[in-house]
């Protein structure tokens, strides 16, 4: 049996289990917005139980872990100020702690823990120890170095160093615009000294693509994003009135070769690595969503991800 943890909102999931079924594969959905019942999670010298919603977790072959976690913590244990954030310490705690006892006795696709520690500095790094190319980057908190760097490069633009702002108060809304490029105004209105600011080089591009890994395999599609002006930067600015045009690619064998040793360097299994192709015949790696969507590309590019999904399951079953 596969274990499944995932949103009840997520189209892809809902797509592969329509595949499982095809392929008679047994399965079991735990939604990550249910209350889910913890009998048991238990530890000795000799053994290991796991047991969740009456389910004995030790008989499954093999998890996908397609998003967020699993809560177990009750509903009415929700709105107690610090106490709910305690205990929902104490319960992030518990599920990355799951996640590692199932990781080391079954087949574990996916992983809460790399979603929520996805550093995008860590994986420029290693990305660039697997001979990728990567754009200039730098943080600061200092106003000269900013300037420094501006002067640098013809362009450069700016993006969350890990998570999208949301912020949102009785007095005040903020929420991310995405990556922006970063005009001398801009800098001028910053005082000396600043929170961490991440910066890149602008780096002009033909189009950008889109890779979705899972188990070894890669699906690639191009997004000929330069035509329209609001996704020029990042096509992740969508225009839904007039969507970028994308097709499937094939990416050259040595540049597959270093992302899947970038995968196995940060122990993914699946996930969405973003990269351009420059307009001076470069490859560039940006970042890798550790989870990451997948069913617009797969119905863009006919790649039908979902069955093959589904039939990385079946070889387990059999």
């Amino acid at each position: 049996m596969i274990l499944l943890i995932s949103s009840k909102y997520d189209v892809s999931t809902n797509n592969v289990i329509k595949w499982l079924n095809y392929y008679g594969i047994n399965f079991l959905r735990l939604n990550t917005e249910d209350f889910n019942s913890l009998n048991h999670f238990s530890l000795s010298n000799t053994s290991s139980k796991l047991k969740v919603n009456n389910v004995d977790l030790d008989s499954i072959t093999s998890v996908w872990h397609r998003r967020g976690r699993l809560r177990h913590v009750p509903n009415s244990l929700n709105g107690l100020g610090k106490v709910t954030d305690y205990l929902k310490k104490e319960e992030d705690s518990l599920v990355k702690s799951i996640e590692t006892y199932l990781k080391n006795t079954k087949k574990y696709i996916g992983s809460y823990t790399s979603e929520v520690e996805n550093y995008k500095l860590e994986h420029l790094m290693m990305a660039r120890e697997c001979n990728l190319n990567i754009p200039n980057s730098m943080i600061t908190t200092n106003k000269k170095e900013l300037i420094d760097f501006y002067n640098t490069h013809d362009q450069i633009i700016s993006k969350d160093l890990r998570y999208s702002i949301n912020i949102k108060t009785e007095k005040i809304c903020i929420n991310s615009i995405g990556t922006f490029k970063v005009t001398n105004d801009l800098i001028k209105g910053l005082e000396d000294q600043f929170a961490p600011i991440y910066v890149q080089e602008y780096i002009e591009k033909e189009f950008e693509i889109r890779v979705f890994y899972f188990e070894n395999k890669m699906f690639a599609m191009g997004i000929f994003s330069q035509q329209d002006e609001q996704t020029q930067v990042d096509y992740r600015n969508y225009n839904n009135q007039v969507p970028n045009r994308c097709v499937p690619i094939s990416l050259p064998t040595d540049i597959e070769k270093k992302l899947l040793e970038f995968t196995k360097k940060v122990k993914l299994n699946t996930g969405s690595i973003d990269l351009i192709y420059s307009t001076d015949e470069r490859y560039v790696f940006l970042e890798v969503n550790p989870m990451g969507q997948f069913d617009w590309l797969s119905k863009n590019c006919n790649y039908y991800i979902e069955k093959s999904i589904a039939k990385e399951f079946l070889e387990v079953c059999n």
